[in-house]
């Protein structure tokens, strides 16, 4: 079959936990004839060596930690893609596949991304590539040229409930796993960043500024304090997440609805905001500052937007 399969999806799918079963019943001599991936068996040793990142056989390609401070850095580097060629260029045993993760590949920039394509185009012997990617419009065509592409639908809330149940164990309330499905649109790992996090309060907190005739600034200013907090990372995310998500679906209902011209406005400021949190990442802006702005806008564009 092919040496490399492209994982392509909305984050938090599944994609990356897909990769690491399908590794680790490659590595372990799993049988791979049922329809369904083996699970992971915790007494092996070869599943115990990937999950401390020490199997000689698997190398996962992801974004670096930042040199200095906590945190990652942006992208996959091309440091990162040449320490998969000197990997690739030792020998591994013969009886087992040797198997590179690159997590996410829209991550990188050009330079990375032709490296990584010059290693596909003459892959190894026994090898296989497994490719992450959120939604792989801006990925390189000639990666996808070379790649088996697998597709991952959002799944349906009854499978998402499932895994908020079994991976939040018991820390859920479960009157509050229909909610946290129908939110996470189909992405149970944010289903479950909204269940630690308090995702659900943060969702009535912005959809209540949004609803009042009034701009609130006092709610404002305390959904932007948790948006700036230090060390708030996931707070920050799911908050613009939700925003962007609260602007979607009122586009959809705009064009169900038949209001074409109020769909296309609304799918223009979905596509600005977006960027504008883009920006304010790679011009490093205050986030508080930023989620202040960023919510007056939805108010006023939102206001006429047929609540």
């Amino acid at each position: 079959g092919h040496h490399a399969i492209l994982l392509d999806g909305e984050q938090g799918i599944g994609k990356a936990t897909a990769a690491f079963h399908l590794a680790n019943a490659l590595l372990d001599g799993a049988s791979l004839e049922d329809e369904r991936l083996p699970a992971p068996n915790p007494s092996s040793a070869s599943v115990r060596q990937v999950a401390q990142g020490a199997h000689p056989n698997l190398i996962h390609l992801t974004r670096p930690r930042a040199a200095t401070g906590t945190g990652f850095k942006t992208v996959i580097t091309i440091d990162e893609v040449r320490r998969v060629q000197h990997f690739l260029s030792m020998t591994a045993s013969v009886d087992r596949p040797r198997i590179v993760i690159v997590d996410p590949v829209g991550d990188m920039p050009r330079g990375a991304a032709n490296a990584l394509l010059k290693t596909l185009e003459e892959p190894p012997f026994n090898t296989l590539f497994l490719i992450v990617s959120h939604g792989s419009g801006g990925l390189l065509a000639t990666i996808r040229s070379r790649c088996q592409i697998v597709r991952f639908a959002p799944l349906p809330n009854s499978q998402v409930e499932e895994v908020i149940t079994l991976a939040g164990q018991g820390a859920v309330p479960e009157s509050d796993t229909g909610r946290l499905a129908a939110l996470s649109g189909g992405r149970p790992r944010l289903a479950l960043t909204l269940a630690l996090f308090g995702g659900a309060e943060l969702r009535d907190s912005l959809e209540k500024l949004l609803a009042a005739p009034r701009f609130d600034t006092m709610l404002a200013h305390r959904l932007a304090e948790v948006a700036g907090a230090k060390g708030n990372d996931t707070h920050n995310t799911l908050l613009r997440e939700m925003a962007v998500d609260i602007v979607r679906s009122r586009a959809r209902s705009a064009a169900l609805s038949g209001d074409l011209r109020g769909a296309d406005r609304l799918a223009a400021f979905e596509r600005e905001l977006a960027q504008r949190f883009a920006e304010a990442d790679a011009f490093g802006l205050d986030r508080k500052q930023e989620l202040l702005v960023a919510s007056a806008r939805m108010h006023d564009v939102l206001g006429g937007a047929g609540r």
